[in-house]
């Protein structure tokens, strides 16, 4: 996992949220175009993920994985781990997560 990723989790459990409570969570994956975000939102569905392509502000294509898990490390860095794969295999970039947090 990126320190980015390490912080931003801090970040999260020191908001309150439980480390084995389990959230939703927001991925990020950015394409240079609408046919490759699609075939990867595509095999984000068929893995299981719940995921759409749209275009992004900067003219690429986003795709948007919304996953419910766990806020602990292993378990992010497993999902990580996935879908850089798969925005890999599609020419595509993973870049980041987020998960709602209440104050």
């Amino acid at each position: 996992m990126r320190a980015d990723d390490w912080m931003a989790l801090q970040c999260v459990l020191d908001a309150g949220v439980s480390p084995d409570a389990v959230c939703p969570f927001e991925h990020f994956l950015y394409f240079e175009d609408e046919r490759l975000a699609g075939l990867a939102a595509l095999a984000l569905q068929e893995a299981g993920y719940q995921a759409e392509a749209a275009p992004a502000l900067d003219g690429n294509w986003a795709v948007v994985v919304y996953a419910y898990h766990r806020p602990n490390a292993s378990e992010l860095e497993r999902r990580i781990e996935f879908l850089e794969g798969v925005a890999e295999a599609f020419g595509g970039e993973y870049d980041g997560w987020g998960v709602p947090v209440k104050r």
